[in-house]
């Protein structure tokens, strides 16, 4: 899977395939997203323990996902000598493949599962803009 943003050598960035729903994980990433990674954790951790919330819903499962891999995220920081409290993150998702949980043998009845791909970038705020300006002028 590509990523939504161009990225230099020392972007500390994660991805990962989860099985959330898509509609809530994008409602939870426009939420945090381009916001300071110590401000969208100390978020979800209330938001796991019932404290806030996004429009009157916690997004329990979503953001036990999300939670993990903001902890990958910033050991991957760190492995790179960045510190990510003063970072901004940039987060997205996109649907994954469709798979079913078939009722009968042969047909394509049943339920669809739900499958996430959800990317997560550490930049500065000012950077990320004018890169992407520049690879659209690119293509």
């Amino acid at each position: 899977m590509k990523y939504t943003l161009p990225l230099g050598e020392k972007t500390p960035r994660v991805t990962a395939t989860a099985r959330i729903s898509q509609k809530n994980t994008t409602a939870v990433c426009r939420a945090i997203n381009r916001k300071k990674f110590s401000q969208v954790k100390k978020l979800l951790e209330k938001m796991k323990n019932k404290q806030a919330s996004i429009k009157g819903k916690y997004y329990t499962k979503t953001v036990e996902e999300l939670l993990k891999l903001l902890n990958q995220l910033e050991i991957n920081a760190r492995s790179q000598n960045i510190e990510p409290e003063a970072m901004f993150l940039f987060i997205s998702s996109r649907p994954g493949p469709s798979m079913r949980r078939p009722r009968r043998r042969w047909k394509k009845f049943g339920t669809k599962m739900k499958i996430t791909h959800v990317q997560a970038i550490l930049g500065e705020k000012n950077g990320f803009r004018k890169k992407v300006r520049e690879r659209r002028d690119k293509e």
